[in-house]
């Protein structure tokens, strides 16, 4: 079975306990995506599914980390895995040894996340420059 390209705009699931700075991300984000919003490791395994294309991850989750996340959301994955970015304070070297697509070190940009975003999907929608 084939699928059709999707007209839908791409799902980004953004993990983060600091609230504010997940609700800015989503804020920045939901204007052409389709965004979910989880502030724990365990919000964001209820939160994610098969139409997730893109999960920024926070590394330093409380309960249940981000490498946990990380592992769990590679081993749910059926066809098509999404790219997985880790949201770190430190440096991305200690980060390398992890499955995931790509690390941004904190504080983010919005062009850090618009640019990941457009990495890890087939997304051509122009980014408003501002």
């Amino acid at each position: 079975m084939t699928h059709a390209p999707s007209t839908d705009p791409p799902t980004i699931l953004l993990v983060d306990d600091e609230v504010a700075l997940a609700d800015s991300l989503a804020l920045w984000l939901e204007r052409q995506y389709e965004v979910r919003v989880a502030y724990s490791g365990r919000e964001a395994l209820q939160a994610f599914d098969d139409d997730v294309d893109v999960v920024f991850l926070d590394r330093n989750l409380p309960g249940l980390p981000g490498e946990t996340v990380l592992q769990e959301v590679r081993r749910q994955s059926t066809s098509d895995t999404p790219a997985v970015v880790m949201l770190s304070a430190t440096p991305s070297d200690e980060l390398s040894d992890l499955p995931a697509d790509d690390v941004l070190t904190k504080p983010v940009t919005k062009a850090d996340i618009f640019d990941a975003v457009a990495r890890f999907t087939a997304d051509t929608q122009e980014v408003p420059v501002e």
